[in-house]
């Protein structure tokens, strides 16, 4: 089986699938370590006379500026509330065109980029615990944001049974596009069978296992705060967040990556499990955080899991995820 070609075909439709949703994913030690540099050249004062929005108004203006200015790359759930927040303040504004005017200046949005927030919140708020737990990614929300409500109930219906449609494939439902029925992986035979088997599953698996390794690293740098500023990291929420994830992602990332091959420490060659990666390499360094992030027995102790959680752990996620390393994180 053609299992590594088919996995790095799918993790390159990945990137383009999950980069507009990504969390931003370093920990730094200032209060606001998710802001990009785009959102930083929205805390230019606005200059709300000239644009006449009202003084009572102001207040939400500048609740929902300071929340993109807050935020970097968005998560499921963030793109939700931000679009709330923009249809609130879209509802105050004297015009469409003042509104699109204040978007532009104070969070550097086109027209379309606010009303693709605003679409989401409000076509797509009945469906919003199922997309928020599957982390649909944005582009996919807001392709389905557009789409007729028997569409919308066929994307979700694929979701609640554990599909991952990807941005393409949604585009292609919202369009209309008419295109050739393709047989179920499960039918087809031969080397073709397995391989279109692999690709299914890294399709619908690489988006879940990514989700579940942005999840808890976002945690994990939640729970860092403290350590930054002296003190011993909570230990015992921080397993309860993570320790059974990280079987799960380990498990997850195994089953997608690699082979079997026969316990080299049993002479009943019928036994086998997970091949390893190979020794040194980054994802062997993955894999082994995740084993240990899993086995409560293995974290240090709580004086400890900081400086563990910041040298060893984040680096290995960021990896995963591929996340810019965290400037706090080890480069060793």
């Amino acid at each position: 089986m053609d299992s590594s070609k088919a996995l790095g075909e799918a993790t390159q439709e990945l990137e383009h699938a999950t980069r507009p949703s990504d969390v931003a994913a370093t920990a730094q030690r200032q209060p606001n370590s998710r802001r990009s540099g785009a959102a930083e050249t929205g805390e230019q004062s606005i200059d709300y006379d000239s644009l006449g929005i009202p003084k009572a108004a102001v207040a939400s203006f500048e609740e929902a500026r300071e929340m993109f200015a807050s935020l970097g790359r968005k998560r499921t759930e963030e793109v939700f509330d931000c679009g709330e927040m923009l249809a609130k303040v879209r509802g105050k504004s004297p015009s469409q065109e003042v509104f699109e005017r204040w978007s532009k200046q104070a969070c550097r949005l086109t027209r379309r980029g606010a009303g693709n927030y605003i679409a989401v919140h409000t076509n797509l708020r009945p469906h919003r615990k199922i997309l928020i737990g599957c982390s649909v990614p944005a582009a996919a929300m807001y392709a389905l944001a557009t789409a007729q409500d028997e569409t919308v109930a066929s994307v979700v219906a694929d979701l609640k049974a554990g599909k991952r449609p990807t941005v393409r494939e949604i585009k292609v439902l919202v369009s209309g596009e008419s295109h050739a029925v393709q047989p179920e992986p499960a039918d087809i035979a031969g080397v073709d069978g397995l391989r279109a088997l692999a690709r299914a599953k890294v399709q619908n698996g690489v988006p879940i296992l990514v989700g579940r390794l942005r999840e808890m690293l976002y945690d994990i740098q939640a729970a860092l705060e403290p350590h930054f500023e002296g003190k011993n990291v909570a230990k015992g929420a921080l397993l309860a967040k993570v320790e059974h994830p990280a079987r799960r992602a380990r498990s997850e990332l195994q089953n997608l990556a690699l082979f079997v091959e026969p316990n080299s420490q049993s002479s009943e060659t019928w036994r086998v499990h997970s091949a390893l990666f190979p020794h040194g390499s980054q994802w062997e360094k993955v894999s082994m955080v995740l084993y240990k992030l899993g086995g409560r027995e293995d974290w240090p102790d709580a004086k400890d899991l900081g400086l563990w959680l910041l040298k060893d752990v984040v680096p290995a996620l960021e990896f995963a995820i591929g996340a810019k390393p965290s400037k706090g994180a080890s480069k060793e």
